[in-house]
């Protein structure tokens, strides 16, 4: 008999093995971001300007959100028809 040229799927334990892997790094990325925040957070209260900075983050939030409800809009048909010479 020859041997099949296909590599075998990976068993149920190699599945287990790379999720928990995958768990592990989640973890990893969620501490080091707690930690950035907390740097932030750390500066933030340094500057002294917590109340600038908040109006800040309010404004550019949302125009964040005025920018996506504007690219979500259906655009209307007749317009592209006769933009297009159709």
């Amino acid at each position: 008999m020859t041997k099949s040229k296909h590599k075998k799927k990976p068993g149920i334990k190699d599945v287990i093995t790379v999720i928990n892997s995958m768990i592990q790094e989640f973890q990893q990325l969620r501490y080091e971001l707690d930690s950035l925040y907390g740097t932030i957070d750390m500066y933030i209260e340094h500057k002294g300007d917590t109340e600038g900075f908040k109006s800040y983050l309010d404004e550019k939030l949302k125009e964040q959100a005025d920018n996506e409800a504007s690219r979500n809009e259906p655009v209307d048909a007749e317009y592209t028809e006769e933009n297009t010479g159709n």
